[in-house]
């Protein structure tokens, strides 16, 4: 009988120094995905509060910011299904951002207004969408409410 119940503890310890090891990992996951979407933040604010906003090459440095943003986020390997979600959600504003910032510098350069209102709407479509994804992840980061 003292060995089952010995047994038992030394099989909850472990459950629980599992259930520890699951929740830390999923921590750092977070902790992966919102480096990423901040450092990218930083970058951005550091070019336009250096730049002039009629300068291409300014914006073509936030095109290339939204691109290593995505690139960095693809690496990252998240075995949390919303933390994914979430990572894809990213990808797809980053990607767009980076391909509408380039779409407004050509069109700008090609003097083609249609083109780069068009551009521009994309952009800001693409950028507005960011706020909110980073208060969804945020609030699922810090609410330990992961999945398995």
């Amino acid at each position: 009988m003292i060995f089952s119940r010995k047994r038992a503890v030394i099989w909850l310890a472990a459950l629980g120094i599992a259930a520890v090891g699951c929740s830390q990992n999923k921590v750092a996951q977070c902790n992966q995905l919102i480096e990423v979407a901040n450092q990218a933040v930083t970058d951005v604010q550091a070019i336009t509060e250096n730049a002039s906003p009629d300068d291409p090459a300014a914006f073509l440095r936030i095109a290339d910011t939204a691109e290593q943003a995505r690139t960095n986020l693809e690496a990252i390997e998240l075995t949390d299904e919303q933390l994914q979600t979430y990572q894809e959600s990213f990808i797809a504003i980053y990607t767009s951002t980076s391909e509408s910032t380039r779409n407004l510098v050509e069109a700008v350069n090609a003097q083609d207004n249609q083109a780069a209102q068009q551009a521009y709407d994309a952009l800001q479509q693409a950028v507005s969408e960011e706020p909110e994804l980073v208060t969804e992840v945020n609030n699922y980061c810090s609410s330990g409410a992961f999945g398995n």
